[in-house]
């Protein structure tokens, strides 16, 4: 210990160096996963919540129960238990508030189902729990709600829904437990009755919670569907609670997979820096190695010496990365639990939980690359004869013959690249894939020692020509430098590599969404309900505002369109029924598949529908395949006619006619309309505005409305953020290989000492 700790000591500066670059990609790839795993933490803490003790929930596809089947499932003799549930996303009646979750039920049905207590104040409760009954327009509000926007107990608020306005008492503040954990605490509990009123969804419920009879408990979700089949009619369905959760919980293990890799591309980088600087520990010791040897150390001691300090570098960085978690974790918490409730789920991360195991995951991967990393050098360490002082012919011929056997290892993990990358996904992961970006990035940084060799031989004749003597030296020294100065340049080349493909990628990606938004998110002024877009669209417009839209004085069209969010297999799609014809006057479909000529015909006439690229991956559907789906009471059943690009939704999205689906099936009424202007306008601000207060005028203000241009760049700036972590996770891996070059550099300078003090003497 006291051989190694004395010379890390004393070239503490360079040791610094290299523990903070593992420190580096030690602390990336902890943050990352501790902030992706505090958001799966989060959300499923929040669905199990919201889920309770539900052993069953029954449900209709895109559409609401009738309440009367509350009265067939209390009569049906395996259940001893249910509760009609309502939910929406509200928000206060003020511009900057932050929407919360409402959800809807019976007190008195529900208390077997869900936990949940008001906070005493004063030493006295804070509100009966049963006054949700007898007192219509009141809540109980979650701590968070209740601190974000300043209420206490018996203040009146109002409350903004997609239907109207309302006012509301606050009976009491929730407690921090059971249901109250929910959402983060963004959420508020109302009487089921209070909750059709403010909605004015009368007669309907969401869904219903089951508790099962004993006999019927355990049972698999088929026997349950055998038994409750006298129920299950007119598109009712049933499911497990835990549905929804784990498909929840399935993207976000997928995306902290695919962060995972990326962080640890910095740690993979940290390794060459270990390596570069235990080889120079190794270089320029050789001499005491050969000393050691000649009064007789064991090979086998050398090894354990130089394994011990890659440990040591290893362990160091990782207790630093500790520290710089606490610097990096606020941005890492915040742009990835974005980026989830962006793309996949709604997510509140209300603290951080340090998990043990994966604590102990990043130890264990920091220690094992940092010895990894310290492998080869230390077996040439070990190899040192007695006799044998430090031998630049010895260290040229190595080098040369460790490049050679490198470079055949390195071609066949290039050529191995090629088939791994063909193989299908393993359980919804492309593990392959992952493999073989990794013998991709292996193969050419093992590469790096004979392509310098061969670099530096070709350049110093043609360096010499341009540059004289000391390029020609520095060519010489290229070739010469062996593969510690190849190792890092690998490293070098990894990070270069990895943010290259990244900018290429995203800035490909971000020409193919710029068309789609242009093209497909066309229009002038967008129209939707309040709250629509947070409740996926499940409530239609009133027919009071649909007829103000259709009778507009403007010279504009209006498109209409309809929104059903709708589950396959364990993923979620949309299913978005538009006025096509009229929209195929003024934006376009972006195609991926099938021939538009032939194509638009048949789906304006209603003979089939066009799914998106993201959908017919997702369930292999393609041209000519046939769709099927559920819609409250009606099945469709009708042939892909195309496929096209579109990224609104991580499920992909289907699209029909909706004049079609009214004649076919019955009418959805409106979700939201785009308006087109028939000729544009020469001054447009103006026109939208006067348009904006017509559509006031005669639908009310009860609306949200978007200007195109502002909702396209919305879009895009979404699009930026996506991928803003990634970006500096990778720049980061640059970084680190940066402090790889200069611990190369260290080497070359002291490797070759004598001959710059030679240079020096005759006048260098």
């Amino acid at each position: 210990y006291w051989f190694s700790l004395r010379y890390l000591w004393r070239h503490r500066v360079r040791v610094l160096m290299a523990i903070f670059g593992i420190a580096l990609g030690a602390a990336v790839f902890t943050g990352v996963r501790l902030s992706v795993h505090a958001s799966l933490n989060s959300f499923s803490r929040s669905m199990a919540q919201i889920t309770g003790r539900t052993d069953l929930v029954i449900f209709r596809p895109g559409g609401r129960l009738p309440e009367e089947f509350m009265r067939k499932i209390l009569l049906h003799p395996d259940v001893s238990g249910a509760s009609a549930v309502m939910t929406s996303y509200v928000k206060p009646l003020k511009n900057d508030a932050e929407p919360f979750l409402l959800i809807g039920f019976d007190p008195v049905a529900d208390r077997v189902f869900r936990d949940w207590e008001v906070r005493r104040q004063s030493g006295k409760m804070a509100g009966e729990w049963l006054d949700l009954v007898a007192q219509p327009y009141t809540l109980m509000a979650g701590d968070l709600v209740a601190l974000k926007n300043g209420w206490t107990l018996g203040d009146a608020v109002i409350l903004v829904h997609a239907r109207q306005n309302a006012d509301f008492r606050v009976l009491g503040i929730l407690d921090s437990q059971g249901l109250a954990l929910a959402e983060g605490g963004l959420l508020a509990i109302t009487d089921i009755a209070t909750f059709q009123e403010f909605t004015g969804i009368y007669g309907s419920v969401d869904r219903i919670d089951i508790r099962l009879a004993p006999d019927a408990a355990g049972k698999t979700l088929e026997e349950l569907q055998h038994r409750f089949e006298g129920v299950l009619s007119e598109g009712v369905r049933i499911a497990l609670p835990s549905a929804a959760k784990e498909s929840g919980q399935g993207m976000i293990r997928a995306y902290q997979l695919n962060l995972s890799i990326l962080s640890f591309a910095s740690l993979f980088v940290g390794m060459f820096l270990v390596y570069s600087l235990v080889a120079l520990n190794a270089a320029t010791r050789r001499h005491e190695l050969a000393v050691l040897r000649s009064i007789g150390a064991p090979s086998g001691l050398l090894l354990c010496l130089f394994l011990a300090e890659g440990a040591c570098l290893g362990i160091l960085g990782w207790i630093l990365a500790i520290p710089v978690n606490g610097f990096l974790l606020n941005y890492l918490i915040e742009g990835v639990s974005r980026t989830i409730s962006t793309l996949f789920v709604p997510v509140h991360v209300a603290h951080l939980r340090l998990d043990f195991w994966e604590l102990l995951m990043s130890f264990g991967l920091t220690l094992a690359v940092s010895v990894l990393a310290a492998l080869q050098p230390a077996r040439e360490a070990m190899q040192v004869p007695p006799n044998e002082a430090m031998s630049a012919v010895w260290q040229q011929q190595t080098g040369r013959r460790t490049a050679r056997r490198l470079a055949v290892i390195s071609i066949f993990l290039i050529l191995l690249s090629w088939p791994l990358s063909r193989f299908p996904g393993y359980a919804g992961l492309p593990l392959a894939g992952y493999m073989s970006i990794l013998a991709l990035f292996v193969g050419f940084a093992l590469l790096a020692p004979w392509g310098l060799q061969k670099l530096g031989g070709a350049l110093a004749p043609v360096l010499t020509r341009l540059a004289g003597i000391t390029a020609y030296l520095a060519g010489r020294y290229v070739r010469d430098s062996g593969t510690r100065t190849a190792i890092s340049v690998g490293a070098l080349i990894t990070a270069v590599a990895l943010f290259t493909a990244l900018v290429i990628m995203i800035h490909s990606f971000r020409g193919t969404v710029e068309l789609w938004v242009k093209q497909t998110v066309s229009g002038d002024l967008f129209v939707t309900g309040k709250m629509s877009g947070m409740n996926r669209f499940r409530d239609p417009m009133s027919p009071a505002v649909v007829s103000g839209l259709q009778s507009l004085q403007s010279p504009v069209d209006v498109v209409a369109s309809r929104r059903f969010t709708l589950k396959q297999g364990n993923f979620v799609y949309e299913l978005d029924a538009m006025d096509l014809e009229t929209f195929l006057r003024y934006g376009k479909l972006v195609w991926f598949a099938g021939t538009p000529d032939t194509v638009l015909t048949r789906l304006t006439a209603g003979e089939g529908v066009v799914v998106s690229e993201v959908f017919s991956n997702r369930t292999g559907l393609g041209v000519g395949d046939v769709f099927e789906a559920e819609i409250e009471t009606f099945r469709m059943k009708l042939p892909v006619l195309g496929i096209i690009r579109d990224y609104r939704t991580n499920g992909g999205v289907v699209f029909y006619h909706l004049p079609a689906f009214k004649k076919r099936y019955f009418d959805p009424g409106w979700s939201g309309a785009r308006i087109f202007f028939r000729r544009q306008p020469d001054d447009p601000e103006t026109a939208i505005a006067a348009l904006r207060q017509e559509v006031v005028t005669r639908c009310g203000s009860h609306l949200d409305m978007v200007i195109g241009n502002d909702l396209r760049q919305t879009i895009l700036r979404i699009f930026d953020e996506t991928f803003a972590v990634t970006t500096v996770l990778l720049i980061i891996a640059l970084i680190i290989a940066a402090l790889g070059i200069t611990t190369t550099l260290a080497v070359q300078v002291l490797e070759r000492s004598r001959q710059l003090n030679t240079m020096f003497a005759v006048g260098a």
